[in-house]
């Protein structure tokens, strides 16, 4: 659509209009056709004005041949400019729709999540270590490690008769 209305309608076109009507005003008054009045044309004689009316009908049959190209250009823009919008607004809707989808899967993600990991909590509350478990639990981390490394508990309580060692 657009490389037509290009061909039918240029500002360069609309500009060389401009030229040839301010040329048949120039060259026949000596002046624009804003400064010309009654009294310059009294003076003109009939050969004058016969070159004026022709050099006028011409410009004005040009001018109507470019306004109306000029009319069609701006509907079929408009009417261009619409589908688009039209377009965007399909968009902006898919789009939203797309954005409310994925809000409600993270709200339900986070909803389950936070339940299941209250329930870990609550059923690594519920059980109870108990020093046996965890001197197992030391003596075989000692067997696979290379005794290079400590061991540090955090929470455990030492009793009286405890050994311990630097090392």
């Amino acid at each position: 659509i657009q490389s037509n209305l290009r061909m039918a309608l240029s500002i360069g076109r609309v500009y060389e209009l401009e030229k040839e009507m301010d040329s048949v005003f120039s060259g026949l008054f000596g002046a624009n056709w804003k400064e010309v009045n009654k009294a310059a044309v009294m003076k003109c004689d009939k050969a004058t004005l016969t070159n004026l009316v022709l050099s006028a009908v011409r410009v004005l049959g040009k001018s109507k041949e470019t306004l109306q190209s000029a009319a069609m250009s701006y509907e079929a823009l408009t009417e261009e400019v619409m589908l688009h919008q039209n377009s965007v607004m399909e968009l902006q809707d898919k789009l939203l729709k797309s954005k409310t989808e994925q809000m409600e899967a993270v709200q339900t993600t986070v909803k389950s999540e936070i339940r299941s990991f209250s329930d870990v909590v609550k059923k690594g509350c519920e059980e109870r270590i108990t020093a046996t478990q965890v001197k197992a639990a030391v003596k075989s981390a000692v067997k696979d490690d290379d005794r290079r490394r400590a061991v540090m508990l955090f929470g455990l309580e030492e009793s009286a008769n405890e050994v311990v060692q630097d090392t």
